[in-house]
């Protein structure tokens, strides 16, 4: 991943099916990044396909039996990432700024 370049990753359905924690690394894996305990991710800076947004809505419910679609939804637009119908199939487009590094106060 290049700094200050969106970039698009594809994945497959394995990639794709995770919740939050899983699927930021995965995605940051796939742009070349290698995770460090100072690794930030903005959930504000990432678009995904509605395929991929279908897939991580699964492994919600497969995660958490039993519950609510309005209570995925809800994190999904708290936490992201957001959908982009423009988006091919399994695509994600990482924005800059969407990986960082936590620095000391």
């Amino acid at each position: 991943m290049r700094d200050g370049i969106e970039t698009s990753v594809f994945l497959t359905d394995g990639q794709a099916k995770q919740t939050w924690g899983g699927f930021y690394r995965s995605v940051a894996k796939l742009a070349g990044h290698e995770e460090t305990d100072d690794t930030m991710y903005d959930c504000c800076k990432i678009l995904v396909s509605a395929s991929v947004q279908d897939a991580i809505i699964q492994a919600y419910q497969d995660e958490i039996p039993g519950v609510r679609m309005e209570s995925i939804i809800t994190l999904l637009a708290i936490g992201g990432p957001k959908m982009n119908a423009e988006l091919g199939q399994d695509e994600v487009r990482i924005q800059p700024g969407f990986i960082s590094t936590k620095t000391a106060d």
